[in-house]
């Protein structure tokens, strides 16, 4: 007997702004992005949909989304969660080399001033 209808799981441990995010993954405004599989871009769009005209959380309704369209969200979730982690290592590294730009500049300019 599956009673796994009557469960309600958890909710993601990312935020709704992940979810847009993966959703505009293959949106044409967004050329080029293409972070996550057709797949799970096409239900998170569904998601952002069905949140908007709910007026709920976009989380809250992943796992519906999920149940309804026959995909396991376990699946959803760790691409997701892959997606986060790509995220934050961009982000790192963006920072880490502004972070080295501005002392490479700053070096630069001292060095030029000795000069004169």
């Amino acid at each position: 007997m599956d009673i796994s209808h009557l469960v309600r799981p958890k909710p993601p441990p990312f935020g709704d702004e992940l979810i847009a995010r993966a959703a505009r993954s293959w949106n044409p405004e967004f050329p080029g992005r293409a972070e996550l599989p057709r797949k799970y871009a096409k239900i998170c769009w569904a998601t952002m949909v069905l949140a908007t005209s709910q007026q709920r959380a976009p989380k809250e309704m992943l796992s519906e989304v999920c149940r309804t369209k026959g995909i396991d969200e376990s699946e959803v979730f760790e691409a997701l969660e892959a997606l986060a982690h790509r995220i934050e290592e961009t982000d790192y590294a963006f920072k880490g080399k502004s972070g080295m730009r501005a002392t490479l500049s700053s070096r630069t300019k001292s060095f030029f001033e000795r000069l004169r």
